[in-house]
């Protein structure tokens, strides 16, 4: 079994992020309030940290898969810190009367990105050989 192309991630990766954008903008049309400047930054943090993490645990998914086990793991721990870290500053700068809206925003994005992470990295690691 061959390993994934180097970039083969980035093109779900993107189109992903942009359903993403429709559906937040959907919603917030929905609750009649504005996008702001904020969402486009969540999405772009979702959109780059899901890149890295993709780019560092499928490069070893065919090499070392015990190893892609191990990264594949410390990618959840890394996106949630480094993704609580980032909520806090974002919603530490924002007014009060859109810190709750913000806030659910992020975590549905979060679970989002995190879920799509989860069914792809698991999607490939079935299709490598089993030793």
């Amino acid at each position: 079994m061959m390993a994934p192309h180097r970039w083969s991630f980035l093109i779900p990766i993107l189109l992903f992020t942009a359903c993403m954008g429709l559906l937040l903008w959907i919603a917030f049309y929905g609750l009649q309030q504005a996008l702001q400047p904020v969402h486009a930054i969540m999405l772009l943090w979702f959109a780059a940290i899901t890149t890295a993490l993709h780019l560092w645990q499928e490069h070893s998914m065919a090499s070392d898969p015990k190893g892609f086990v191990r990264r594949f793991m410390a990618g959840l721990m890394l996106k949630m810190l480094l993704s609580l870290a980032v909520l806090f500053a974002l919603l530490i700068r924002a007014p009060e009367e859109t810190v709750m809206p913000n806030g659910i925003a992020f975590a549905v994005l979060y679970l989002a990105f995190l879920a799509f992470s989860t069914v792809r990295l698991s999607a490939l690691s079935r299709k490598l050989p089993k030793a």
